[in-house]
């Protein structure tokens, strides 16, 4: 089943729909979500079919009760990291790597932890999802709290 769509997207650049997918996997918010999956649902307008399978997985996050009593959001800023041994594109598969600073920001002047991560992200253009670059996998790396 091909994976949904963003409107008005082209697919055509790698790093910008890792950037799109982490975006959106990062953007929760308890004052207009019915629960943590709703962000990896936007997340999957990115994803390979695959990965859009997946959401019902999203559902258990163990930070959404707190949000949710603090009415919180996910405040993330999202910037491209270049990786050193990041392996050369080939025509239908890339990886691109963003750097995340996510901080839970709720009502009452209410602060999270902010969480330094990193995303790597592994694409692939053609197939089943159509002929755009799609991520196929992702990997969260903690770089720190604060």
């Amino acid at each position: 089943m091909p994976p949904p769509s963003q409107a008005g997207f082209a697919y055509a650049d790698p790093r910008e729909v890792c950037t799109r997918f982490t975006v959106a996997l990062y953007s929760a918010d308890t004052r207009r979500d019915a629960g943590p999956d709703d962000a990896y649902k936007r997340a999957a307008h990115f994803g390979s079919g695959t990965l859009a399978a997946q959401i019902p997985a999203a559902r258990r996050d163990g930070r959404w009760a707190t949000w949710a009593e603090h009415r919180a959001y996910v405040d993330a800023v999202v910037e491209a990291f270049v990786d050193a041994l990041q392996p050369a594109d080939t025509a239908i598969s890339a990886r691109r790597t963003v750097r995340v600073t996510a901080t839970s920001l709720g009502e009452g002047g209410w602060r999270g932890w902010t969480e330094y991560s990193l995303v790597d992200c592994t694409l692939r253009r053609g197939g089943p999802d159509g002929s755009g670059w799609r991520v196929v996998g992702y990997e969260i790396r903690q770089a720190g709290l604060r």
